[in-house]
């Protein structure tokens, strides 16, 4: 394989002792969280050199300044590099980060999926490393689709307004997903060295969170701003549409959708990493 990066993803201080071991120990740990053997044969030859810690989708998930103080100790025990993961910005996310990004060392990346997020590590932290995240580098990935739609499904992120955007931001890596209808050259192109995330792509967010909202009723139950329980770190509902065969199973977590990799996603990502257009493979730690 050309790339040389594994990042794994966590959005509470794991016990990270596994990524240590030898293949077999990383094989029975991959086929634990993601059930497929297939894809923890591949994962157990690969040394895990990252922890991505946090959340892209939901602000309630960003640690708090306790939590991230006992991630980047186990991070450093455990010989890895640290990236803190955040999520679309509201008021309040922004001030919480002012607390969380001084605690940072410098050179440490951090994912920004918001524009005001990635303007404030630029302008106010010259010294972290930002990076833009799946919601930052969106492209189509409705599970839903007609293969007629593949050609249409391309990550765009090219365009010559991105790449003055990415510049002016001081970004220097992107992290995406691979296309529903991926090929040979679905991440061809693209401008910047890019994370691929797996086994799963996410196709929406929103704030309302289903899982959430499970123990209430009226209107209430689809509000935003309510007490949160992390509910989405126990309960997990696979969607489905009676007499449809989507291209890919669909599941929902907490406020965002995501659909797992298809046979042909997942083998058309092995043959891009193998030719070296991946810079780094960042797999979910936390079972979906």
């Amino acid at each position: 394989m050309s790339f040389s990066e594994l990042a794994v993803t966590a959005t509470h201080a794991v016990d990270l002792a596994w990524a240590a071991g030898g293949p077999a120990e990383r094989e029975r740990h991959w086929l634990r969280i993601h059930g497929d053997a297939a894809l923890a044969a591949w994962l157990a030859g690969l040394q895990p050199t990252h922890l991505h810690f946090g959340s892209e989708f939901c602000e309630h998930l960003l640690p708090a300044e306790r939590v991230l103080r006992e991630a980047l100790r186990r991070v450093e025990e455990a010989g890895l590099r640290f990236v803190l993961l955040t999520p679309v910005a509201s008021p309040d996310v922004l001030a919480r980060l002012h607390g969380l990004l001084p605690m940072l060392p410098a050179g440490t990346e951090v994912v920004a999926n918001d524009w005001g997020v990635a303007h404030e590590l630029h302008t106010r932290f010259p010294a972290l490393l930002p990076v833009a995240g799946r919601v930052l580098c969106r492209m189509t990935k409705d599970p839903r689709l007609h293969p007629g739609w593949a050609g249409r499904c391309g990550h765009g992120l090219a365009a010559p307004t991105m790449c003055a955007l990415f510049e002016r931001l001081g970004i220097l890596r992107l992290e995406l997903d691979m296309p529903v209808f991926a090929d040979d050259g679905a991440l061809e192109g693209l401008p910047l060295p890019a994370g691929v995330h797996l086994p799963c792509v996410y196709v929406a967010k929103g704030r309302m969170c289903r899982a959430g909202g499970l123990s209430m009723k009226g209107p209430e139950r689809f509000a935003v701003g309510r007490c949160c329980r992390k509910e989405c770190l126990r309960l997990a509902a696979e969607a489905s549409r009676p007499g449809r065969d989507d291209a890919c199973r669909t599941i929902q977590l907490g406020n965002t959708l995501f659909s797992r990799h298809s046979d042909a996603m997942a083998q058309a990502l092995r043959r891009a990493a193998d030719a070296g257009r991946i810079a780094r493979l960042v797999v979910a730690g936390e079972p979906l």
